[in-house]
């Protein structure tokens, strides 16, 4: 069963080419659904002038008032946000504002596995007890009222900012509520990162030409936080990139030069995300959130690059963890006879909190729908991950009869399960999932973007491709297909997870060619039959030189050649 349904890239009509200077990015464009050139130019050119006013996000003026009277008035505040990248980055953006203001903030964050997520009510008394005036909830708060108004009724204002859904139709009117999916927030709001809303009350603050100092921060948790990487977000994220090293806090530079990041060099969203978020989200997932807040705040660059030892190692640490709950895993299902539509494991060793990530591993690598469970004698706990297709947080509430809780959206969700009933949710989730796909059974979408001829495939179009970034959610590394082509002399890295081969093209264009996690799929590329390759471009730096590379996403017996014509499209200057 195919793991990948490819889509193959749209026909774009003749007028779409005056979108860009070069036909690749005007393809590019169209497809990604931007009609105009002045769409196209705000697009390619991120500007602060492309923002929307943020004083149409509802309530940001009730909270800046409440800010203002706070910064006349003095005390403390707490600020109180989760433990994830988005909302360490917000709390700190929050603490610099606050500061600013010659206000005394006092950051708080939950503990992953003792707290669980949200403002709890066994929060409250820690709060009242540094006497705040103000609380300020980030990146958590919606639905939280019972305990926000706890705080409330013992006198102590509360603004919540955040951008998760928003289930109710009414909340306590005296709390200040700027969320991003309140059902009144105008559409260039409703996409932000709990970062990214924060971000607005310091724009409403200190206007946006002194609140772009932040904007660093704001890239990172936008990134991390996996919204899509279009409209504000887009400039946010293009504009933090570029000032990183002039303005990113200390402990943030010093975390990207322990990774081996040069300090001026050049920063793209995949090193948010690959990069600097794990290592930050790793203190909570294997130690406490505390260290990664603590290294955004810190002003000694001694400790800075201690605690960026601390977070890299702690980073290790869970990337080992996840391998060997990977092994596990795969074990397991190798004894199968064969793989079921939905994939539900459960072991009493798997860490609670890589239980998501490994969980999303495998889903990649089977394609289907996947249920991680920590398991403990009376009760588990875990995180399942979902394909195109197969609602995963409507699959839990049909099942919710035999859960103790569960929440979370059609892609990622997470569950607290008897452990008994472990078995009889593997078979409920297996009807529904056998209804919801059928004979077909269940596959990744590819989307693919571009048809290159070989001899395209070269550094000049990666470098032109570029002019894209930056890539994320929303806007994905260009994913191309070239057709009718052989791969020669395959190999398999020692681990048997990867492969490299030669590529070679009718035409005599030979490219290499490197297939992450494809070390099961290598004889299909040694029967020596001609295949199409999905990819994606790779720059290779390898003594001294450069060289472009195919990053094999999937591959299929060839097609032969496109009966449409691509036009200037496939042509390369």
């Amino acid at each position: 069963m195919p793991r990948y349904r490819w889509r193959e890239p749209a026909a774009v009509p003749d007028w779409a080419y005056s979108l860009a200077d070069h036909p690749l990015v005007a393809a590019l464009l169209y497809r990604r659904g931007i009609r105009d050139p002045q769409a196209a130019q705000r697009f390619l050119v991120p500007s602060l002038d492309d923002l929307a006013d943020p004083h149409e996000l509802p309530e940001i003026d009730r909270a800046v008032d409440l800010i203002a009277r706070t910064s006349r008035n003095g005390g403390r505040v707490v600020i109180f946000g989760d433990y994830d990248v988005d909302g360490l980055t917000a709390t700190t953006l929050l603490v610099h504002l606050f500061r600013s203001l010659g206000v005394e903030p006092v950051p708080m964050v939950p503990h992953r596995l003792r707290d669980g997520y949200g403002f709890r009510s066994h929060h409250v008394p820690r709060v009242l007890e540094h006497r705040p005036v103000l609380l300020v909830t980030v990146d958590c708060g919606t639905g939280d009222w019972e305990a926000l108004e706890a705080v409330r009724q013992a006198g102590v204002p509360v603004i919540v900012l955040d951008h998760h859904d928003v289930h109710e139709a009414a909340w306590p009117a005296e709390l200040v509520f700027v969320s991003a999916k309140r059902s009144d927030t105008p559409a260039p709001f409703r996409t932000l990162a709990a970062v990214g809303v924060a971000y607005q009350v310091a724009r409403v603050v200190f206007g946006d030409r002194r609140a772009v100092r932040w904007l660093p921060l704001v890239a990172l948790g936008t990134v991390a936080d996996v919204v899509p990487l279009v409209g504000m977000n887009r400039v946010f994220v293009a504009l933090g990139l570029d000032s990183f090293w002039d303005d990113a806090p200390i402990g943030l530079r010093a975390l990207a030069d322990h990774a081996g990041l040069r300090a001026g060099s050049h920063l793209t969203a995949w090193h948010c995300g690959y990069i600097l978020g794990p290592r930050l989200n790793a203190a909570g997932r294997m130690d406490d959130p505390v260290l990664a807040l603590e290294l955004l705040l810190t002003d000694d660059a001694s400790r800075a690059r201690e605690l960026a030892r601390t977070l890299s190692e702690l980073n290790a640490e869970r990337q080992r963890a996840i391998e060997r709950m990977l092994r596990d895993a795969e074990g397991r299902l190798r004894a199968r006879q064969a793989l079921p539509p939905v994939l539900v494991l459960a072991d009493e060793t798997w860490h609670v909190g890589l239980v998501g990530l490994a969980a999303s591993k495998l889903v990649s690598r089977y394609a289907r729908p996947v249920v991680l469970l920590s398991q403990e004698a009376e009760v588990s706990r875990g995180s399942a991950r979902s394909v195109d297709g197969f609602d995963i947080s409507l699959a839990l509430e049909r099942c919710r009869d035999l859960l103790l809780d569960h929440g979370g959206h059609s892609a990622a969700a997470g569950l607290t399960i008897p452990t008994e009933r472990i078995a009889e949710l593997e078979a409920r989730l297996l009807e529904l999932a056998w209804t919801a796909f059928g004979s077909d059974g269940p596959a990744l979408p590819l989307d693919l973007d571009l048809e290159l001829r070989p001899f395209q495939i070269t550094l000049d179009t990666l470098d032109v491709l570029a002019r894209l970034e930056p890539f994320g959610h929303g806007n994905p590394v260009p994913r191309c297909l070239v057709r009718d082509v052989l791969a020669m002399n395959p190999s398999v890295t020692q681990d048997g997870r990867h492969v490299r081969f030669t590529v070679v093209a009718r035409d005599g264009t030979v490219r290499q060619a490197v297939w992450f996690d494809g070390g099961t799929e290598v004889d299909r590329l040694r029967a020596g039959e001609r295949i199409d390759i999905a990819f994606t471009l790779r720059r290779n730096s390898w003594n001294g030189g450069e060289r472009v590379e195919l990053d094999v996403i999937d591959v299929r017996p060839t097609q032969g050649r496109s009966a449409r014509s691509e036009r200037a499209e496939c042509v390369v200057d």
